[in-house]
Formats: structure tokens, C-alpha cells, sequence
């Protein structure tokens, strides 16, 4: 019997048309699915530029909450937000970074209330005190510098001469630094009914061996008070101020010096002849 020498050239051409019909199966499958993501993401690129321009949406109340120093019309603009902007085309996360590079600005946080209401609550720095490094700065009740001081912070706030900038680079673990001393006595000072409140507290000295030194009251009297256990001292300073209240005229005192509690020392100026002595209560 003689060999077919034509049957396997036929089994091979039809194994290239199953292969071909194979990749064109495929190549439907692949461009079809391509036209389906274009065809999605045409339909939500229409569906977001038509949410972001409906009129549904415009803000018709913008609330801002939390300003004390601030006023709503500085925040609107340091945010770049307007009144009747789309509340969904505005951008949260940007608009919250334009406003925590203002230096009042401690944080803040933005909601969108559907269908037309955007409501910021706004955390307002606390200033403390200036602080002296060679140029004034204001800094918070955390201690961190926030801003550069004005004429009118330096009026206000407290200063704080004595420091470096290593000085305000300390860590959590530090039981003691000149730095933490000024900021309890600070702190102690925001307290009601505070012996020495901070508004009358004209400056305050930091001295690394002989600890803090209080400039107060409008006639300004210095009061020595060391380091640590400032709620004894304030005690023992609160019965001294009391005396010399009711007694303004028993001695005039240049100074006073409470860093033992027990053992208080007021530099007396001796009437019209002006001599200094040292009296111990």
C-alpha cells in the first residue's frame, strides 16, 4: 500500500487554524476587556466631574469651630476654600496642609456633612511664653516654638531669658532640665488663683547652678525660687505677698528668696538712708 504523502500536511494546516482561531479568541477577549475599562473609566470620569460641578453640592454653610484668636475669614483663606464651592471638589487633605502651615494653627480637622455643609474644627496654638535665644520666639504649653514673636507677644506673654537652643532640646526621660524647671513654674502659673499668675509675671531667669529667678508685678520684685518643689515655695511666697500686702508700708523689699521654704529671705531696703539688710521669716 502506498504512503499518503499529502494526510500529514493537512493535519498540520488544520492545527495552525485551531491556533489561530485560539489567539483571535483571545485577542477578542483582551480587547474587549480594554473597551470595558475604557468604557468604566469614561463613565466615572463623567460621574465625578458631574458630582463636582452639580449645584446640589455647593456649600451653602461652611461652620468652623474652636477660633479664639483667629477669625473665619483667615482660615477660609489660608485653606483656599470659598462659600458655594462643591464640598466634594474640595481637597481634605490639602486644604487641612495649607492650614496647619499657619503658624496659630496647632491642628485641624475638616468634614464634609452631604449634601452641602463643610465644617472645620480648628486647635488653636496656646502661647506660654516668648523665649530669649538671641531673638524672640512664642512658645506653646508644650514647649515647642511656633512662631516668631511680635512687639505685642513680648508685651503679653512672659519672657524667658537665660536659655540656648540646646537648652529646649531635651527628652521625655530627663527627670530635670533648666528648660522643664521654666515650664512647671509656667504651668503653675495658668493655674486659677495661681500666686504668681502668668499675665503678672514679667520675666523669668534661668540660671543653670542657681536655678529660676521671677520678675512680677507691675513694681517689679524678683523672687528667687530655685529648682523643684515649686508647690512648697509657692506656699510659703503666698504667705510673704499676703504679709506685705496688708503691710506695705513695714518694709520695702528688694528681693525675696524662697528656694528653702523654711527659711525665707527678703532683701529690706532701709528707709530714706537706703541701706540693704536681709531679714529671714
Amino acid at each position: 500500500m502506498r504512503r499518503n504523502r499529502f494526510k500529514p500536511r493537512h493535519r498540520r494546516r488544520g492545527t495552525k487554524n485551531r491556533h489561530f482561531r485560539k489567539y483571535l479568541i483571545q485577542g477578542f477577549r483582551i480587547g474587549a476587556g480594554l473597551g470595558g475599562v475604557f468604557i468604566l473609566s469614561l463613565a466615572l470620569m463623567t460621574g465625578y466631574h458631574f458630582m463636582t460641578h452639580c449645584r446640589y453640592f455647593s456649600a451653602a454653610t461652611i461652620r468652623i469651630n474652636g477660633l479664639k484668636r483667629l477669625s473665619a475669614a483667615s482660615v477660609l483663606e489660608q485653606a483656599q476654600i470659598c462659600q458655594g464651592e462643591n464640598i466634594l471638589a474640595v481637597n481634605l487633605a490639602l486644604a487641612r496642609k495649607r492650614l496647619l502651615a499657619h503658624p496659630w494653627v496647632a491642628d485641624v480637622d475638616l468634614q464634609r456633612r452631604l449634601p452641602d455643609v463643610l465644617e472645620l474644627t480648628v486647635t488653636e496654638q496656646t502661647p506660654l511664653a516668648v523665649v530669649d535665644l538671641g531673638r524672640p520666639f512664642v512658645i506653646n504649653t508644650r514647649g515647642e516654638i511656633f512662631k516668631k514673636a511680635s512687639d505685642q507677644d513680648v508685651r503679653a506673654l512672659p519672657m524667658i531669658t537665660g536659655l540656648t537652643y540646646a537648652d529646649l532640646n531635651f527628652s521625655a526621660d530627663q527627670t530635670e532640665t533648666p528648660f522643664k524647671a521654666a515650664l512647671a513654674v509656667l504651668r503653675i502659673g495658668r493655674q486659677p488663683n495661681s500666686v504668681i499668675p502668668n499675665p503678672m509675671l514679667k520675666e523669668l531667669h534661668v540660671d543653670r547652678e542657681m536655678g529660676l529667678t521671677l520678675v512680677a508685678f507691675d513694681n517689679p520684685l524678683a523672687i528667687r525660687i530655685g529648682y523643684a518643689n515649686y508647690p512648697a515655695k509657692y506656699k510659703a511666697l503666698s504667705r510673704v505677698l499676703s504679709y506685705l500686702k496688708r503691710e506695705p508700708e513695714a518694709c520695702q523689699v528688694g528681693w525675696i528668696d524662697v528656694n528653702n521654704p523654711a527659711r525665707i529671705v527678703l532683701n529690706v531696703k532701709a528707709g530714706e538712708r537706703s541701706q540693704k539688710a536681709e531679714k529671714e521669716i
